[in-house]
C-alpha cells in the first residue's frame, strides 16, 4: 500500500539546516495498525505529515497504492488528502461554531457531495463512533475524548484508505485514552490501515507492527 524509499527531509532557514529526517525507507501493508514510536523531536511527525501529503519530502520516493505522491500537483495532493487520507490530531482541530455532526460534514463538503448524502454519512460517521446522542452538541459541551470521537468520525467519513493519527490520546485521560485506542483497533479489525504516532510506550500493544524513530533515523 505505502511503499517509501530513501526519503530525506531538510529544514532550512538563512542561518541553519536541520535534518528531521535522513534515509527512511519503509513499506506498510493493506490492514496493517503501524505504530511509529520515538521521543518528542525526532521526526515521528514529519514522516506522518509526508505520508499524509501534507508535507513535501526533499529527496527520495514515495508511493501510495503505485502513485507517486511526489508528482503530484496541488489540486491532486489536495484531492488525496480528502479521499484517501484520514486525519486525527492531538489537538482534535474541531471548529467550535460548528456542531459535532457539521464538523464532520466537513470533508464531504470539499468534496463537492450534495448536502443531504453529507448529513446522511455524518450522522452514520458518528453513530458507528458511539456519538449518536451528541450529534447536535458543540465542541465546549463535549468531553476530551468525544470530542476526539468527533474528529475520528470526521476521519472515517469518506471512508479513507488510510487513517494518520499523530499523538492522538495526547490530550486525553487514561480511561478516554484506552476507549479511544479501543476503537482505532476496532476499525482496523474492520479493515482500515491505520498509521500512529506515539511516544508513549504503554500504547505499542495495540500496534500489529512497531517502528522506532531515533533522531530522524529508523532504529533497528
Amino acid at each position: 500500500m505505502i511503499k517509501v524509499q530513501n526519503l530525506k527531509k531538510v529544514y532550512r532557514t538563512k542561518n541553519i539546516e536541520t535534518v528531521a529526517l535522513r534515509d527512511i525507507s519503509l513499506e506498510i501493508c493493506q490492514g496493517e495498525f503501524v505504530m511509529i514510536f520515538g521521543r518528542s523531536g525526532c521526526g515521528k511527525s514529519t514522516l506522518l505529515n509526508i505520508l499524509g501529503g501534507m508535507d513535501s519530502m526533499i529527496e527520495g520516493s514515495y508511493r501510495f497504492q503505485g502513485i507517486e505522491l511526489g508528482k503530484l500537483n496541488d489540486r491532486e495532493l489536495a484531492a488525496f488528502r480528502n479521499k484517501k487520507a484520514g486525519f486525527v490530531f492531538q489537538a482534535f482541530h474541531l471548529i467550535n461554531d460548528l456542531n459535532a455532526l457539521q464538523n464532520v460534514e466537513m470533508p464531504l463538503g470539499y468534496a463537492g457531495m450534495r448536502r443531504s448524502l453529507r448529513k446522511e454519512k455524518a450522522e452514520a460517521a458518528l453513530r458507528r463512533v458511539g456519538l449518536e446522542d451528541r450529534m447536535h452538541f458543540y465542541p465546549s459541551q463535549l468531553s476530551g475524548g468525544q470530542q476526539q470521537r468527533v474528529a475520528i468520525a470526521r476521519a472515517i467519513v469518506n471512508k479513507p484508505r488510510v487513517i494518520l493519527a499523530d499523538e492522538p490520546t495526547g490530550n486525553l485521560d487514561e480511561e478516554n485514552c484506552h476507549s479511544i485506542m479501543a476503537l482505532l483497533t476496532q476499525l482496523n479489525q474492520e479493515g482500515a490501515t491505520i498509521i500512529m504516532v506515539t511516544h508513549d510506550n504503554s500504547l505499542v500493544q495495540y500496534a500489529s507492527r512497531v517502528i522506532h524513530i531515533r533522531d530522524g533515523e529508523i532504529a533497528e
